[in-house]
């Protein structure tokens, strides 16, 4: 009887065990945060239910794939065969360094409860649009990283200034550490001397801003004066403190506002310096139409695609070269597009796609993590999250499963309006360093 009471309690742990919550936690890139939450979507054996942070929460005002802050819950998908039972996955994307600082630190971050709740955890893994090397948190020791996709980035000008259609590598790096120079490096006119414009910048914490900076040869804390713009006084500001406003602000010229952006995730988003939290500060920056916003400003190609609401319009050459075959006519594209250009190695501004993981049990660095090595896995582990989340066919040959990121971009290739990542495999052109050296 009593061999009997056992086998039935021990039977009765399992089932409680194979029913558990599993929970996933993801931070970092920004730019890269609508490929994984379409992703993370296909991770469930049904639709997930699916909560949306806000500004009061540690999030922003966007929805859907373009928020830095939501939740997923519900049964995991068979494909993730090292799990079962209820999956919830946590997303808050504040940018790629600061990423793989709190990821490596075991930082505790605001994430979302799987009931839309506001909770602090630490987070699982981080996207990077750079290598963790070319930060000050390289992967080492107990933390592993590998390869995703490739970002490309552009250079984007403001709705309201259309009198330029090209940035030179000449310009781009005069403007990094003055924050803005006279039109006239544009116009060749004496009497645009007097008339800048400027460069808005991420804060130091973003992979588009390491990445843009270091294909210049500046290193991560290269000197570069910040202004944002007061989209109440219509004027631009040099900031010079930390504090947050969603919109910027100023006062007889002296900066109120340094960051721009939410400053919820427990505060970590301050401490990188001034400038725009995320990309989408960025695109709702460049977006505001006062003839006083002659800005430019460097983006990936999914935050460029919606500047002024039709696709890529704000887009301009970088150094005479264009990120797809479609050159110019990217502006107004609705299919494919061909990046060749990026893929061959003559577009520059563009950088791989790296994800930071534990590579032993995350319950063993922190005591808030639920997964096991074993259910993490790498992408060469078939049936792990990251086996699924990050197949890769360049390693494993196949075909990319539902709920791995290069199956979305591979639907997205010939969905309108088109891919803004490149797979792996697609490209046969590398570099060994962030902004470095493109071979062959």
């Amino acid at each position: 009887m009593k061999k009997l009471i056992l086998i039935t309690l021990g039977l009765g742990v399992l089932a409680a065990d194979s029913a558990k919550s599993q929970d996933l936690f993801i931070t970092g890139s920004t730019a890269f945060r609508a490929q994984v939450y379409n992703a993370c979507k296909k991770l469930f054996s049904s639709g997930p239910t699916i909560y949306t942070g806000t500004l009061a929460t540690g999030g922003d005002t966007a929805t859907g794939a373009k928020a830095a802050q939501w939740t997923m819950t519900g049964p995991v998908s068979s494909t993730v065969s090292a799990l079962s039972g209820t999956l919830t996955v946590h997303g808050l994307f504040t940018g790629s360094v600061q990423g793989c600082q709190t990821v490596e630190n075991t930082t505790k971050l605001l994430f979302l409860d799987s009931s839309g709740n506001k909770m602090t955890n630490t987070p699982t893994i981080a996207f990077s649009d750079v290598t963790s090397t070319a930060t000050p948190y390289p992967a080492s020791g107990n933390y592993s990283e590998e390869n995703v996709a490739v970002q490309p980035f552009v250079m984007v000008k403001s709705v309201a200034f259309n009198t330029i259609s090209n940035v030179s590598n000449e310009q781009l790096k005069s403007i990094i550490p003055l924050g803005r120079i006279p039109l006239s490096s544009w116009s060749n006119k004496s009497a645009d001397h007097s008339s800048y414009v400027y460069l808005l910048n991420r804060t130091k914490d973003s992979g588009t801003r390491r990445t843009t900076f270091a294909m210049e040869n500046d290193g991560f804390n290269a000197a570069a004066v910040i202004y944002n713009f007061d989209a109440t006084n219509h004027v631009f500001y040099q900031a010079t403190n930390e504090l947050d406003a969603s919109t910027g602000g100023s006062s007889n010229g002296v900066a109120t506002y340094g960051l721009i952006g939410p400053d919820g995730n427990n505060g970590n988003n301050q401490g990188w310096g001034p400038g725009y939290v995320g990309g989408g500060d960025i695109k709702a920056a460049l977006g505001y139409n006062f003839p006083a916003n002659q800005s430019i400003a460097y983006l990936s190609l999914a935050d460029a695609q919606g500047v002024t609401g039709v696709n890529w319009s704000q887009v301009m050459a970088f150094d005479g070269l264009w990120p797809t075959a479609a050159g110019p006519g990217i502006y107004n594209n609705t299919g494919t597009n061909d990046f060749s250009p990026v893929c061959l190695g003559f577009y520059p501004h563009w950088a791989t796609e790296v994800v930071v993981y534990p590579n032993v049990d995350p319950s063993s660095l922190s005591s808030d993590q639920n997964l096991t090595a074993t259910q993490l896995g790498n992408q060469l582990t078939p049936g792990t999250l990251l086996g699924v989340l990050d197949y890769q066919t360049k390693f494993s040959g196949g075909t990319a499963p539902a709920g791995s990121l290069e199956n979305e971009i591979i639907a997205s290739q010939t969905g309108s309006p088109g891919a803004t990542a490149i797979r792996l495999s697609d490209m046969t052109s590398f570099r060994f360093t962030v902004g470095g050296q493109i071979s062959p």
